[in-house]
């Protein structure tokens, strides 16, 4: 019997980035979420309870550290792993929020998956 993938929920406002993540993460054998914003993700990770979320820092007038704030301060999602997604360099970024790795996109995609597997232990 096959356990079931890990489901890794993406949030984004830039569909295109969305969709690269989507397929280097269904590649490397995890089962995706997508949200365009805020609202989208808290509703999401409410309804699924996702294994892992990654979160872009800016969308459009959103944050990233929103969602994150909200997950951490809900007892029943506070346990997630949130990977906070940004081109800003980590000394340029306040993750006082609670997230548990910040991956900076000039890294790459292998520093991501990297971070996922991580949190995911």
């Amino acid at each position: 019997m096959t356990l079931p993938a890990k489901i890794i929920l993406i949030v984004d406002n830039d569909e295109d980035w969305i969709s690269l993540l989507e397929k280097l993460l269904i590649n490397e054998g995890y089962g995706v979420l997508k949200a365009v914003n805020c609202a989208e993700a808290i509703a999401a990770a409410g309804r699924a309870r996702p294994d892992c979320v990654i979160a872009d820092l800016k969308m459009g007038g959103e944050s990233g550290m929103t969602v994150c704030c909200h997950l951490k301060n809900t007892p029943e999602l506070s346990h997630i792993p949130f990977l906070l997604l940004s081109g800003a360099e980590p000394e340029e970024t306040d993750c006082g929020c609670g997230c548990d790795a910040f991956v900076c996109k000039a890294d790459g995609t292998p520093a991501l998956i990297n971070a996922v597997r991580k949190a995911l232990g």
